[in-house]
C-alpha cells in the first residue's frame, strides 16, 4: 500500500502561482475571470487525459482538450460549432469521448446544458451529434429530438465499446415527461428504448449489468410526494411514499449480492444519513449519520477490496461539510482510504479528492487524477501513479490566482437570539481589526449553502481591505430538513434576524465596528441586502443588490419560477400566499425607513429575477428622492458572465464600499 509519496516539487508548484511583487494587489480582472481548466479525467487505459479548457478565462468559449498522459502535452482541441460550447464530457471508451453542449442564458447564473451531445474520437475525427437537436441544418435526421432534452449517462457498459445507457428526460412540456432509459450508439446516435419511469421527471437506477432496477422522484401528480419504485419485469412496484417536505430516500448503488442497496435517507432522521436498505424486507440498517449536517448525493465513496470475493465494492467513507469539507473513513480494509489519507497528510490545509481513475484490467500502471484545492487555491490537477507511487502536475484550475496572496476563510458557530446555532465563514483581510465588514448572504435561499473553499468575490473584497461574513441562515441547505423547511415564509423574518445577529456577533467580537458595515448579495442575497437595510436601518451604512428580488408580488407574476404549476405552488408554500403577505414581505414596501446608501445591479436579460425588479426599485427610490447607484447590462442574465462587465461590477462595488465604510 502507498505509504510515502515524494511530492516536494508538487508542493512548491502548488504554492508558486504567477510571481507577484510584495504588496502588489491581485488585479480585479483575475477575480472576474473564470477557471482556465476544469474536469480533467483520465482515459480507462491511462494513455490520455482530457479536460475542459478556456484559454480566454471567460465563460462560454470552452473547448475539450485531449492530452498525452505521459508528457502532459496538448494533442487535440475539440470544439462545438455554433453559439454553444462544451460544458461537460465523459470518456465513452479509450478512443471516444462524449461531450455535452452548453449555452449562455438569461435564465441561469451560469450556462446550462442544452441536452445536445456530440461524440468524437480523441484525435478529433468522426465527430457527430449523437443526441439532441444538434445542428439542424447539417443533421436533419435528429430533428425529432426535443431541444430541451436532458440526457445523462446511466451506465458506460465497459464491455460494449459501441454503446452506453442514457437516462433521458424531456422538459418541453409544461408538466414534464416520463424519464426513459435508452441504449445509445456512440458512433451513429441510434437508440433503443429499454424502459421508462412510473412517474414524471423521475431518476432511474441501474445495476452493475445495466439493468433498470429502481426509479425515484417527486410525483407531480400526487401532491409532490416522494416515491421509490422497484422494477419487476415490465412493471413497477412502489416501495415507499413520503409526503412533500417530510424526507426522501435516494438510492446510490447495490451491495455485492444485489439483495440490498445503499441509500441516503432523511425520513426518520432530520439530517440525511447513509443506510443499507434490504430490498425484500424494506428494513434499513444505519451505516453513518453526522450529528448536524447532511450527507449529500455524490459524497459516498466505494472501494473494491483486493483479494475479496466482493467485486462490486463496499462503502469506503463519506464526505461531510460541517465546517471544512472532511472525509470520514468507514472501512479499515479499503486501500482507497489508505491512499487518500496518505495524500491528505501531505496537503494538510487542502482538500484532496481522487476524481478519476483508470478502469481497464491488467494495466502495467494504475493511474488516477487527484484534485487539490482550498480556500486560497482554486484547484490543481495532479496525476498519481499508484503503481510507482509518484505524483506529477497536470494543470492549475486558475492560471492567474496566487494562493500566497489570498486570505484564509475560517468557519464559525454563532448563537442567535432564540438560542439556535447557525454556521458561517469569516474571511479577514491582512492586518489588525476591527475591519470594515461586508455581510454577504447567499442566494437560493432554500437548499443552498455557503461552504469552505475558494470564492473569487470574497477574496476580491478581502484583497481590498474588507472582512467578509457569510452565514448559513435558516433555510440554508445541508443542515437537515427542519433547518431548511422551518424557514418557509420567513424571508423577512427569522432569516433576516440570523443575519442581524451575526453582524452583531462580529461587532461584539471586535472583528468589525458599528457604523462600518455594508451588506451585499445576489438573487435572494440581493433581497436580503435590501430587506436587512430597511429592517435594521441603523446597522448598515450601505446596501448593494445584485440581480435581487425586491417585490414579492412581482415575483409571483414574472420570471421563470411561476411558469410551472409546481413553481406557483412553491411560491405560495415557501414565500408568500396572498397579495397582502407578499407585500408585507417585500423590502420595497419599507423604503421610507432606509438610511443606507443603495446600489442596484442587474442584467437586462434576467429571466429568473426579471429586470423589472431593478426598474421598480429604481422608480420607487426616485419617487422618494433617495439617491442610488446603478449598473445595468444588456445581454446579461442572472449574474454577469462577460468578464469586462464583471470587472466593471467589482470596480464599482469597491468604490461604493470605499465611499461608505472605507477600507
Amino acid at each position: 500500500m502507498l505509504k510515502t509519496i515524494t511530492i516536494k516539487l508538487i508542493l512548491a508548484l502548488l504554492m508558486s502561482a504567477p510571481a507577484a511583487l510584495a504588496g502588489e494587489q491581485t488585479p480585479l480582472r483575475h477575480f472576474a475571470e473564470f477557471s482556465t481548466w476544469n474536469s480533467i479525467k483520465i482515459s480507462p487505459d491511462g494513455k490520455h487525459l482530457a479536460g475542459i479548457v478556456d484559454t480566454d478565462s471567460g465563460l462560454g468559449g470552452s473547448k475539450l482538450m485531449v492530452m498525452d498522459a505521459g508528457s502532459m502535452e496538448n494533442l487535440h482541441e475539440i470544439t462545438i460549432t455554433g453559439s454553444g460550447y462544451i460544458g461537460s464530457f465523459v470518456w465513452a471508451n479509450n478512443e471516444r469521448l462524449m461531450a455535452w453542449q452548453a449555452i449562455k442564458s438569461g435564465i441561469q447564473e451560469a450556462p446550462f446544458s442544452t441536452g445536445n451531445i456530440i461524440a468524437v474520437n480523441i484525435d478529433g475525427t468522426k465527430k457527430r451529434w449523437i443526441y439532441g437537436a444538434g445542428s439542424q441544418k447539417t443533421f436533419q435526421k435528429i430533428q425529432r429530438f426535443s431541444s430541451r432534452v436532458s440526457a445523462s449517462v446511466a451506465h458506460l457498459l465497459p464491455e460494449d465499446d459501441r454503446h452506453v445507457l442514457m437516462e433521458v428526460s424531456t422538459w418541453g412540456s409544461k408538466d414534464g415527461a416520463y424519464t426513459r432509459l435508452v441504449k445509445l450508439n456512440i458512433y451513429n446516435g441510434r437508440e433503443r428504448s429499454l424502459g421508462s419511469s412510473p412517474i414524471k421527471n423521475a431518476s432511474l437506477v441501474v445495476d452493475s449489468d445495466g439493468d433498470l432496477r429502481f426509479a425515484v422522484g417527486s410525483d407531480i401528480d400526487d401532491e409532490q410526494s416522494w416515491k421509490l419504485f422497484q422494477r419487476q419485469g415490465d412493471n413497477w412496484k412502489q416501495l415507499s411514499r413520503t409526503d412533500q417536505y417530510k424526507g426522501m430516500i435516494w438510492p446510490l448503488t447495490f451491495t455485492s449480492d444485489e439483495t440490498a442497496i445503499y441509500i441516503l435517507d432523511n425520513i426518520d432522521t432530520d439530517t440525511s444519513a447513509l443506510y443499507q436498505y434490504d430490498i425484500e424486507t424494506g428494513k434499513k440498517a444505519l451505516i453513518y449519520k453526522h450529528p448536524y449536517v447532511d450527507i449529500e448525493p455524490g459524497a459516498v465513496e466505494f472501494d473494491v477490496i483486493k483479494g475479496s470475493s466482493d467485486t462490486k465494492g463496499v462503502v469506503a467513507g463519506v464526505w461531510v461539510k460541517p465546517d471544512y469539507k472532511t472525509y470520514i473513513p468507514l472501512s479499515e480494509e479499503s486501500e482507497y482510504n489508505s491512499l487518500l489519507q496518505a495524500l491528505q497528510s501531505q496537503f494538510p490545509e487542502h482538500v484532496v479528492e481522487i476524481t478519476s481513475e483508470t478502469s481497464d484490467k491488467d494495466l502495467d500502471r494504475e493511474l488516477a487524477v487527484v484534485t487539490v484545492w482550498s480556500d486560497k487555491l482554486p484547484g490543481m490537477y495532479l496525476l498519481l501513479d499508484k503503481t510507482n507511487k509518484k505524483l506529477s502536475r497536470i494543470r492549475q484550475v486558475h492560471s492567474y490566482i496566487n494562493s500566497a496572496q489570498m486570505r484564509p476563510m475560517e468557519p464559525y458557530k454563532i448563537t442567535v437570539r432564540d438560542g439556535k446555532t447557525i454556521y458561517g465563514y469569516l474571511t479577514q483581510p491582512e492586518g489588525e481589526g476591527p475591519f470594515p465588514l461586508i455581510m454577504h448572504p447567499h442566494g437560493g435561499p432554500y437548499g443552498v449553502r455557503d461552504a469552505w473553499g475558494y470564492n473569487p468575490e470574497v477574496q476580491m473584497l478581502a484583497s481590498r481591505g474588507y472582512a467578509v461574513l457569510q452565514v448559513n441562515f435558516r433555510g440554508s441547505g445541508g443542515y437537515g430538513k427542519d433547518f431548511e423547511y422551518a424557514a418557509f415564509k420567513q424571508w423577512a423574518g427569522e432569516m433576516q434576524d440570523d443575519l442581524t445577529d451575526s453582524v452583531q456577533w462580529a461587532i461584539d467580537a471586535g472583528i468589525a465596528e458599528a457604523g462600518r458595515v455594508c451588506i451585499y448579495g445576489a438573487s435572494y442575497g440581493g433581497y436580503s441586502a435590501l430587506m436587512s437595510a430597511v429592517k435594521e436601518p441603523d446597522l448598515y451604512a450601505c446596501t448593494a443588490g445584485y440581480v435581487g428580488v425586491y417585490d414579492l408580488e412581482l415575483m409571483a407574476k414574472k420570471g421563470d419560477i411561476q411558469r410551472r404549476d409546481e413553481g406557483l405552488e412553491y411560491i405560495r408554500e415557501a414565500i408568500c400566499d396572498s397579495p397582502a403577505s407578499c407585500k408585507a414581505g417585500s423590502p420595497i414596501t419599507y423604503l421610507d425607513r432606509i438610511k443606507a446608501d443603495v446600489m442596484i445591479i442587474h442584467g437586462k436579460d434576467d429571466q429568473r429575477v426579471p429586470f423589472a425588479h431593478a426598474e421598480v426599485l429604481r422608480d420607487e427610490l426616485e419617487k422618494r428622492n433617495i439617491p442610488y447607484e446603478w449598473l445595468a447590462k444588456a445581454k446579461e442574465g442572472h449574474g454577469f458572465l462577460n468578464v469586462d462587465n464583471r470587472v466593471e461590477l467589482y470596480a464599482k462595488l469597491i468604490a461604493f464600499f470605499d465611499k461608505n465604510i472605507g477600507s
